[in-house]
């Protein structure tokens, strides 16, 4: 069986997200981050950085949270969550999936690190980087909300992995309070919430 390491609400969702989209049979690790359970030796062997997703298969060990979903989704092509290789839509699928990580998440870090992590391990909020990060976000955030319009799921019609990885940034930039600007993207993720597979990795 799988063994997921996480903490929510962080990108651990997306790695449960898809186990659940893909309905494979897993056991839950809560490790308490406040609380530094993430910083044993025993985890850092895991995951050397000492942070949230891990999963543990059979065969491997991996962290990152958009390696984790991927990896997921090649395994079990069955359930069509990701366009055929080689195809335009997969080169979509490829650049939307790599846009969540690489230039969603870390305006939304800007902001919160600077508004909203504990003082306790932050040590002190920097407004200017706050409002590099809204402005960060609002670009992007417009970007993805260009490419959705009329659209349900950013493929189209069909419902993919980069939604998961997309999705979860949206889940987050509510969390932040930086979503309410951006209707397309709200109801993107309203549609999102509908999942059950959804319902179930972000039941915390």
């Amino acid at each position: 069986m799988l063994e997921l390491y996480e903490w929510p609400p962080t990108r651990s969702q997306r790695a449960k997200w898809v186990l659940e989209e893909v309905g494979m049979p897993y056991s839950s690790h809560l490790l308490d981050m406040n609380a530094g359970e993430q910083k044993t030796e025993e985890y850092k062997a895991i995951s050397p950085l000492s942070v949230v997703p891990a999963l543990k298969s059979g065969d491997y060990t991996m962290f990152e949270s958009v390696a984790i979903v991927l990896q997921q989704i090649d395994e079990h092509p069955e359930r069509c969550l990701a366009p055929a290789i080689g195809t335009a839509e997969r080169a979509l699928y490829y650049q939307w999936s790599v846009f969540a990580c690489a230039e969603l998440d870390p305006a939304l870090m800007m902001i919160f690190d600077n508004t909203m992590r504990p003082i306790s391990q932050k040590g002190s909020y920097n407004r200017n980087l706050a409002e590099q990060g809204r402005q960060d976000f609002a670009v992007r955030a417009d970007v993805v909300s260009k490419a959705l319009k009329g659209r349900d799921y950013l493929l189209g019609g069909n419902f993919s992995g980069a939604d998961i990885l997309i999705g979860h940034s949206c889940f987050m930039a509510t969390l932040i309070g930086v979503i309410s600007d951006y209707p397309v993207l709200q109801a993107y993720l309203d549609r999102l919430k509908l999942r059950p597979a959804y319902q179930r990795a972000y039941n915390f």
